[in-house]
């Protein structure tokens, strides 16, 4: 009988605490207002691009200042980039940005960083950019699902042709060519669009995973899953991103987050943020337009 009760009382306390639980996380659900909203924005690597596209000249460099001038609108508390806050002591870029704020002419780096970060933390007068980037091994593990594939009859996976895959749309379509022919802001925005974000992270939930050896009982198989190794790895990063970014947070001054990321990262961290009560994503269509 004292069984039973001592049963019974710590059936009442499990129900107390996951109903005490739930309350909490219902009353920041329903307390829109108070959720720290966050900004996400995919972009291209602009360093990155050859010389026929130059993000330092004049019609881009308009294009930019509008698009700094849409972030800055939003008025985010804190403005993060992908960098690795751990090579701080390497990069300066805390001494970079304190030298940029003090300059008046243009500046000439190409990086994203420097000519959106920077630009628009100048403009909300923020005394810092905040750092959230983390490593990964996407290059080894993307060397070793290609070679895979390419030797175990599996490129139809990787190209997207085979039942079960996904094509990324960006993949679809003449990107130089819409790259050239709209404003930077705009190609901005068809970055940011639902049909080239989901087709991206469609292709690493879909494809990878598929490709490698399926003989699951061989311990000795070093390459069991190793297209879901890939896609493993960019999770993580992604997760670990996210983690740097709610902890460099203070959940009781901000109001609003911007983050400014390549944008296959995106989607994840999207989800991350969407999954986290005390946060609430904005829509990007909803905000990065003129």
């Amino acid at each position: 009988m004292k069984r039973l009760r001592a049963v019974v009382l710590f059936s009442v306390l499990i129900l107390s605490c996951n109903q005490e639980s739930k309350q909490k996380i219902d009353k920041i659900e329903t307390e829109d207002t108070k959720k720290i909203k966050v900004y996400l924005l995919g972009t291209f690597h602009f360093a990155q691009t050859d010389s026929t596209y130059n993000v330092l000249d004049e019609n881009h460099q308009k294009s930019i200042e509008d698009l700094c001038e849409i972030i800055a609108n939003q008025n985010p508390d804190k403005i993060f980039v992908e960098r690795q806050p751990e090579y701080e002591f390497q990069n300066r870029i805390d001494s970079l940005y304190e030298t940029y704020v003090k300059m008046s002419r243009p500046l000439k780096a190409r990086n994203e960083i420097y000519q959106v970060g920077f630009r628009t933390a100048k403009k909300l007068g923020h005394k810092k950019v905040y750092q959230c980037d983390h490593p990964g091994q996407y290059g080894r593990f993307n060397r070793a699902t290609i070679d895979y594939a390419t030797k175990n009859n599996q490129t139809d996976i990787l190209e997207a042709k085979s039942l079960g895959t996904v094509m990324r749309y960006d993949d679809t379509v003449d990107e130089d060519s819409i790259m050239k022919s709209v404003t930077l802001l705009e190609y901005i925005q068809w970055i940011n669009s639902p049909q080239v974000m989901n087709s991206s992270h469609g292709s690493y939930v879909t494809n990878y995973p598929q490709i490698g050896s399926t003989d699951y009982y061989n311990y000795d198989d070093d390459y069991t899953l190793i297209g879901a190794e890939l896609t493993a790895d960019w999770y993580k990063r992604n997760i670990m991103i996210y983690t740097k970014m709610i902890n460099q947070v203070d959940y009781e001054k901000d109001k609003a987050i911007f983050l400014l990321m390549g944008g296959d990262h995106i989607p994840i961290i999207r989800y991350l943020f969407d999954t986290n009560p005390y946060f609430k994503v904005v829509e990007t269509s909803n905000w990065l337009k003129k």
